[in-house]
């Protein structure tokens, strides 16, 4: 049986702590523990507005080592 998904929580301008963008997460050396966001974060910068996923930071995992060239 297919598990039902549910509606992801919506932020404005802020969002809880516990969360944090890909970006917030990889300047931290970490990336999201799974692909899907925990929430969503609709933004405003400048003359730009969009939506962006937000992940739980307590799943984070550490960013892949670079490769050797």
């Amino acid at each position: 049986m297919p598990r039902e998904k549910r509606p992801l929580p919506k932020y404005r301008g802020s969002y809880p702590a516990h969360l944090a963008t890909q970006q917030e997460l990889k300047a931290e050396g970490l990336r999201p523990g799974r692909s899907e966001p925990d929430a969503l974060l609709e933004y405003v910068h400048g003359d730009r507005h969009g939506t962006c996923g937000l992940h739980e930071r307590k799943a984070a995992v550490p960013l892949d080592p670079p490769s050797p060239a």
